[in-house]
């Protein structure tokens, strides 16, 4: 309900800060009409009026918690507590959307900020995902799959769920759902829209084919996923191992 109410007053705040109008029109009753126009971008300069009215509202919403970390949600390499998670959480919004998803990837270099044991607030996700990238999933054939497993090595690590990955004296052994891999297998994989367009470290991603482009911001789906099970509670799983 604060969600609306705040909406509401943004939308109205906005609508009353114009200068002048674009269009003028006339109804068969001969009452006047006019409307008004914005773009809204990052070039309109910030109105300090409305920044007042809004701050506390933003403030409220921004300290609200919505769960509890048992644990220390840290970064590390080659698998940590925090990418566990971000990892879970793109694995099961995806599966929303698609319940055939087979596992998830994503960077390590772009989770921001650890969210240490206690409460967590909407400010920690923001901090943590303070980018706009969105979930999307993708289809890859066997052997480039198997190219993508060796970029994650290569790496020492990035987050995964899904995959298992066990490396002893230079040999690759990856599992999804328990199977190895096989290059005449396709597997569809969860990821960031960010990592799918070229970023980061693991340029096969864009090798995949778009399946869905979810449209979730993956700071929403960590909101949405932390306000539904409660208690984080992330554990090194074993899920990639290199000797």
């Amino acid at each position: 309900m604060r969600r609306v109410y705040l909406s509401l007053l943004i939308f109205i705040l906005l609508i009353g800060c114009v200068q002048s109008p674009e269009r003028t029109t006339f109804k068969p009753s001969e009452r006047k009409c006019q409307w008004y126009h914005i773009d809204v971008s990052r070039d309109i300069p910030e109105d300090r009026e409305i920044v007042q009215v809004i701050k506390p509202y933003k403030e409220q919403e921004m300290s609200r918690e919505i769960g509890v970390a048992v644990v220390d949600l840290t970064k590390g390499k080659p698998e940590s507590t925090l990418g566990n998670f971000v990892a879970d959480v793109i694995l099961e919004t995806a599966r929303h959307f698609d319940k055939g998803v087979d596992c998830a990837v994503t960077n390590s270099g772009g989770l921001r900020a650890p969210i240490y044991a206690g409460k967590i607030t909407v400010r920690d996700a923001f901090k943590l995902m303070p980018f706009q990238n969105r979930i999307v999933i993708l289809r890859f054939s066997g052997k480039d799959f198997i190219e993508l497993v060796r970029e994650i090595v290569e790496n020492r690590g990035e987050p995964v769920s899904g995959l298992t990955i066990n490396v002893v004296k230079g040999v690759i052994d990856a599992y999804v759902k328990g199977k190895k891999i096989e290059d005449y297998h396709s597997y569809k994989v969860a990821t960031i829209d960010y990592l799918y367009h070229g970023g980061g470290s693991l340029p096969v991603m864009s090798k995949g084919e778009l399946v869905k482009d979810t449209h979730v911001l993956l700071r929403d789906a960590i909101i949405d996923y932390i306000m539904k099970h409660k208690k984080i509670n992330e554990k090194i799983e074993g899920r990639i191992l290199i000797q």
